[in-house]
């Protein structure tokens, strides 16, 4: 009889062990995951992944105020820059989002390819010679959450690195790298969303983060009962 009621706890220890080796085995692969992408965000400067380096500074230009003569507006916020050399904008955001007008207050039109060329050497250390229009909202893509349109520059030689210019205001908006694109996509495998890489608290993160925390709970659990039934023989 006492080899039986001893025999009971070591079969739940033996049920609690199998339990923790399976489901440690379905949660492996992503806490590897996790791990590579965490240290590959801990060891990389995250001002080199967004591009900074590639961006030059504008330097201050003399504007003309007086050429103003738009009216009364609705806004949030008022942005006065110069697009072009010699040419003063005026951004006028709202809850919708940004509006740019010239000087008389009418709608500009959107930079020519060329013209952003022109801005694209002047602005980054890129020299891009290759220029595409974008113009589509892509999940997942370089550009996401940058307000549309937007020419997209890159030179022949090196197209690796990528600038997106704001066809409305001009301004370098992204730019994009191998290191970036690196950090991106080990991001979706980090918060399991893999389709536009930006949704945190997918149902996958949920279940994952869940069964993590089940084979950390048991495995703790099995090394306290453990160390306890060593001590009480």
């Amino acid at each position: 009889m006492p080899e039986v009621a001893n025999s009971h706890p070591l079969q739940k220890q033996r049920k609690l062990r199998r339990w923790h080796r399976l489901v440690a085995l379905v949660t492996s692969c992503q806490l590897l995951l996790w791990t590579l992408s965490g240290l590959y965000f801990a060891f990389i400067d995250i001002d080199y992944v967004r591009g900074h380096q590639f961006k030059l500074s504008v330097p201050p230009a003399q504007l003309d105020l007086s050429q103003l003569k738009a009216g009364l507006v609705s806004a949030n916020k008022v942005m006065i820059q110069e697009r072009l050399v010699g040419e003063l904008i005026v951004g006028v955001q709202t809850d919708d989002g940004v509006q740019w007008l010239d000087v008389q207050g009418a709608p500009i039109v959107a930079l020519s390819g060329e013209q952003a060329l022109t801005l694209g050497n002047e602005r980054t250390v890129i020299k891009p010679d290759q220029v595409e229009w974008v113009d589509r909202d892509m999940p997942g893509s370089e550009y996401r959450g940058a307000p549309l349109p937007l020419w997209r520059l890159w030179k022949a030689e090196d197209p690796d690195r990528v600038a997106y210019v704001d066809a409305m205001s001009g301004e370098v908006t992204v730019v994009r790298h191998d290191a970036w694109r690196w950090w991106d996509f080990l991001w979706s495998l980090h918060i399991m969303s893999y389709e536009d890489r930006d949704t945190i608290g997918t149902w996958l993160l949920r279940v994952f983060s869940l069964l993590a925390l089940a084979t950390a709970v048991l495995g703790l659990w099995l090394f306290l009962y453990t160390r306890v039934r060593r001590t009480s023989q």
